[in-house]
């Protein structure tokens, strides 16, 4: 069997992580496996923070434009599809995760060899404008619902979810409900850094307001105060990649310090790899995650299988695929329950104990294939 992966964004996100993890797992099983990506995708870098090596598949690359913006990645986007419509017929199965697909569409619609596989939810069936004032961003809509093709969705058996979440959300745009295939998780490298538990608390993400990184600084500040917690510590891990950014970071910094706890709060910029993220997890007593409806959450099933004590918004994958509603973990709807929460866990060691056993449990149990 051939199979191809259709890399369609760059960079070192959650989904380049997947599509390197999906990679690895069809080449260790001996399926000939090719992975076609964008030319500006370094694989030393996937390789460096995921600690995923898959240069022994066949790597095809496909010509990008060097620029930024939502018209750039439309480009982009164009160039990656009509690299795979040349070669989607050669293969017996391939792996895709996006709507747009001109011109490929067609052929992998009439060779029925594809699986798609759905990040975040699809609401709608068909395309549909979206009304905007913004005149620019209701163009770039119109330009990627005339290129994409939906049919792709009508083959019930190729589609997956990568949540329950996603896959309920999906539900009525599908008219059915697809099954859920877990993103793959490498547990096994992160309980290699298994150590001694500090009151770290922890959080990953991108360094983007959206992110909800102001949000962690104050309830740890509040925590400190309301619980008497002396030598809790905050670290805040996450990617730069422009100035916007780097400005954002500099206002995190000054919050920690208008909050008086800046000594309490450590800012680890674009890590040299996820070697240094596992270290701090395994060290960690809590992760926090932020972000509502969040389609997944590698990263929260990493720090469980390091014995941290999840605490997520009370919505998305985190909350009801991995914590089951609050059986492996904390949630919070609002600003009082997530303190309450770091309350608990910093300082009581046997409701500590009690969690950390359990969400390693929870992580080292796997997330498979599910049928709902």
């Amino acid at each position: 069997m051939k199979t191809l992966i259709y890399w369609a964004l760059s960079g070192i996100g959650g989904i380049q992580r997947f599509n390197a993890l999906l990679t690895r797992a069809l080449l260790d099983l001996g399926i000939e496996t090719s992975a076609l990506i964008p030319s500006s995708l370094n694989l030393r870098d996937i390789e460096d923070y995921h600690g995923v090596e898959i240069k022994d598949a066949r790597i095809i690359k496909y010509g990008t434009t060097n620029c930024k913006g939502a018209y750039c990645n439309l480009i982009n986007n164009i160039q990656g599809n009509i690299a795979l419509a040349g070669i989607a017929g050669s293969y017996d199965l391939v792996f895709i995760d996006t709507l747009f697909l001109y011109p490929a569409s067609n052929i992998l619609i009439k060779k029925l060899n594809y699986i798609y596989y759905i990040h975040g939810a699809i609401m709608t069936n068909k395309p549909r404008p979206v009304l905007t004032f913004k005149p620019h961003r209701l163009l770039l809509h119109a330009l990627l619902s005339a290129l994409s093709n939906y049919r792709i969705l009508s083959a019930r058996d190729r589609v997956y979810a990568n949540s329950l979440f996603t896959a309920m959300l999906s539900k009525d745009a599908l008219g059915y409900m697809p099954k859920i295939l877990y993103p793959p998780v490498d547990i096994n490298r992160v309980i290699k850094y298994a150590g001694d538990k500090e009151p770290i608390v922890s959080m990953l993400a991108r360094f983007g307001s959206a992110k909800g990184w102001d949000f962690a600084i104050t309830i740890f500040s509040e925590a400190l105060r309301k619980c008497g917690i002396n030598d809790a510590r905050l670290y805040l891990m996450g990617s730069v990649g422009d100035m916007v950014e780097a400005r954002y970071v500099k206002h995190l910094l000054e919050l920690s310090r208008r909050l008086g706890i800046a000594n309490r709060v450590k800012v680890l910029i674009n890590p040299g790899g996820i070697n240094d993220v596992y270290k701090v997890l395994s060290r960690s007593m809590v992760f926090i995650h932020v972000r509502p409806n969040e389609p997944f959450g590698i990263v929260v099933v990493e720090a469980m299988a390091a014995g941290a004590v999840p605490i997520v918004h009370k919505s998305g994958g985190p909350w009801f695929d991995i914590i089951s509603m609050g059986k492996y973990g904390y949630g919070y709807s609002n600003k009082e329950e997530a303190v309450e929460a770091l309350c608990k866990v910093l300082t009581s060691d046997r409701e500590f104990n009690r969690l950390s056993n359990l969400v390693r449990e929870r992580a080292g149990g796997g997330f498979l294939i599910r049928e709902v």
